[in-house]
Formats: structure tokens, sequence, C-alpha cells
């Protein structure tokens, strides 16, 4: 039987997807200017699967747990914020965009991905190199330009000290996994790749000066160093691996002195940190269980006008995930956070794969956790850096445990 207009429209776009996919997480890597890795995301992904879902021309699972409660929560976000927040038309209207922004990225992940986790060894070298490629394009740009002084930083999406080293970091755990899940087959090419992108990424994290990301990644490489240990005792790649991270390290001290290094990364203290969660903690929302409306100016708040009197500090954003949620979308937005959260980690423990899987996929959700604790405020936020180390790896770990259940019945 011929395929009908329709289905070909639909299969041909959804075989492009995934290489569009594949680009725009090249352009976080890459690109010149951060906004043609977001200008990708919407001419090229977005807005067209936006377009073609609506025509019935593209496949995406709208039963999906997960998916439905994305759906809930960015309702929640939206709706609340407008009956809530006592913000102009502007806010409400940036709100309502962010929200719409982010509802094309989910709808993105859950399009694009699912091909994609069938070819576990081709997307674990493609991250990684993006991995070596951004990380050595900053390592050059940060000694070229900068002459190794200051805070480094890169192209593309990785142009923020803190968040650029945080998409490394989650580019490497995910990679790594992937690497892992096709151990058997890989060869000494893509042993050497996953080999340099740990030194890069620890290179790039330890001069970006940014101690949240330097501890998770390091608490992140301890577990999966315990956990390949125990399971498999590959001293050889284990040993291999130590040493790339002593030759980064050694080589930021050789920079930098021990004594200089340990200055540059103490000299901004708690970066505000403290100031912030405290302000916020002792000036809570009005409404404990709508907060203070994703459109209201945090900066105008009595937390952010406390921050500002002690400090001049032009941001009151809490820096943690779990207390933003909460500071504008109150305990019913913190209760539906959790709740995303607690079904991914529920998918990882029914996922239909072995006890090792389930432990590296649990140091990926942990990597996450860790990188919002200091750092974001929202999920529901513009074509943000924060996506590729928020939405893509918890979007990324459900659908691999999602696909664990289909090739089991399959």
């Amino acid at each position: 039987m011929t395929p009908s207009a329709h289905e070909q429209t639909t299969s041909g776009y959804q075989r492009r997807l995934p290489t569009l996919f594949l680009i725009w997480i090249a352009l976080s890597a890459i690109s010149p200017h951060p906004d043609l890795f977001k200008a990708w995301f919407h001419l090229a992904l977005g807005l067209p699967v936006l377009i073609f879902w609506s025509m019935g021309r593209l496949s995406i699972d709208t039963g999906d747990q997960l998916l439905r409660l994305c759906a809930g929560f960015l309702l929640y976000v939206t709706a609340s914020s407008l009956i809530v927040s006592q913000a102009d038309g502007g806010q409400h209207l940036q709100a309502v965009r962010w929200s719409f922004e982010t509802s094309l990225l989910v709808m993105v992940l859950f399009a694009a991905l699912p091909s994609l986790l069938l070819k576990p060894l081709f997307l674990g070298r493609f991250i990684l190199g993006s991995v070596a490629l951004g990380g050595l394009s900053a390592l050059i740009i940060f000694g070229v330009f900068n002459g190794f002084s200051g805070r480094l930083y890169g192209i593309g999406a990785l142009y923020q000290p803190i968040e650029g080293v945080s998409v490394l970091i989650m580019y490497l755990c995910i990679g790594a996994f992937l690497f892992w899940h096709q151990r058997r087959a890989l060869d000494r090419k893509d042993i050497a790749l996953l080999l340099f992108a740990l030194l890069i990424t620890c290179a790039c994290t330890l001069l970006s000066g940014s101690r949240g990301p330097t501890l998770a990644l390091a608490l992140a490489v301890a577990y999966c160093f315990v956990v390949s240990a125990i399971a498999y005792r590959h001293w050889k790649i284990l040993s291999l691996a130590i040493a790339c991270l002593v030759l980064a390290l050694a080589g930021v001290l050789w920079l930098y002195g021990i004594e200089e290094f340990i200055q540059f990364m103490a000299e901004r203290g708690t970066s505000y940190r403290l100031l912030l969660w405290t302000a916020h903690l002792e000036h809570p929302p009005e409404s404990f269980l709508f907060g203070h409306g994703a459109a209201t100016d945090l900066e105008q708040t009595a937390a952010g006008l406390k921050i500002y009197s002690e400090s001049g500090l032009g941001t009151a954003q809490p820096h943690n995930l779990f207390l933003g949620t909460f500071v504008q979308t109150g305990l019913i937005g913190l209760g539906t956070l959790m709740a995303l959260l607690g079904l991914v980690l529920s998918g990882i423990y029914r996922a239909n794969t072995s006890r090792i899987a389930k432990l590296y996929l649990l140091g990926i959700f942990g990597t996450v956790i860790m990188l919002v604790t200091t750092n974001t405020y929202t999920l529901i936020i513009s074509v943000k850096t924060m996506w590729l180390y928020t939405w893509l790896p918890l979007i990324l770990v459900w659908l691999w445990c999602w696909q664990t259940h289909q090739r089991d019945e399959s």
C-alpha cells in the first residue's frame, strides 16, 4: 500500500527532526553568538514542531504521564500569575511568553529524543564531541583573549561561567552513560573521546571559579567511580580517568599557583547566596499557596528591596530552584515541581534495566539537583542555557526508562 501524502509528510519531518535537534545541541557549544542558539530553536524546532503537531503531522505521545504533568505545571504557572500578580501588562505578557516557549521545548524533547535514544552510541559520541569542542573553544578564548585571567566562559550557550560549565557537566554525564550502555561496542577512539571530554570539563569547571558546579562535578565523578569500581573493576579505565582529573587540576594549579587558586575560588565569598536565601525566607509571599506570581518583578518585593538595601545587588533571583519555585508559584507550584521530579525518580525505579544502569541514571538525576541548588530559580523561562541542564536531562532520563518497557514488550 502506498503511503498517503499525510503519512509521507509526517514521517519525513520526524526523520529530519533529530538532525535539527542535534544541530541545536552543537550550536549550544560552538555557535559564535548565543542569539544564534536561541534563533535556531525558534525557527528550526519550536515553531515548526507546534505547527506540524497542530496539523496532525507530528507524532507525540500525549498520554505520557510526565508530558501531562509538565502541561499542568505550565498552565498553573500561567493562570496563577495572571490572577495573583499585580504586575503590569508587559510583565504578564513576558510570563505568558516564557510558559509558551517552555512548552515548545517540552514538545521538542518528546518529539526528537525517542528516535535519538535508539542510537545511544551515536548520540553519546555527538554529545561528548560537543563537550570537547565547546570546552576546547572556551579554553582557547580564555587563553588568547583573556590571558588566563578572570573567570572562564565559552561561546554559544556557554557564554556565562556558572551556566556554561553546568552544561558541560551535564553533557558529560549523559554522554558517559550512553557510552557505558554501549560499552561492548566502544573502541579506543571512543575511550579517548570520553577521557578528553572529562579532562576538558574538569579544566573548564575549575577555571570558571564556580564553586557549585565544581562540587557537583566532583561528587558526580566520585559517584561514578564508586559504582564502576564496585560493579566492574575496570581498573585501567578508572586509572586513566583519575589521571585526567589529576592532569586537569595540575594544569590549573600550574597556571595560578596553589595559594592564588585557593584565593581565586574563595574571593567571592558566598556570592550573596546566603543573603538571597535568607531574604526570601524572611519575607515570603503573602500567598503561601500561589506565591508572588511568575510575572512579578522580584526586585520590587520586600525580599528584593531588602537585598538591594543591604548589598546594592541588582537581582533578587533566589538562585535555588526549590526556593525560587515557592517564591513565584507558592506551595502548589513547589508541590507540582516535586511531583515532576518524583515521577522521574519512579521512572528510574520502574525501568526494566539493570540495577547498575539505574544507579547511573540516578547519578544524572542527582547531578541536576546539585546544579539547581545554587543556580537557577525557575524551570519556566525563555530560551536559556538552563534548559540544557534541567529539562533536557530530566526528560531524556524519563524517555530512556520508558523505552526500556517498550523494548521489553516488543
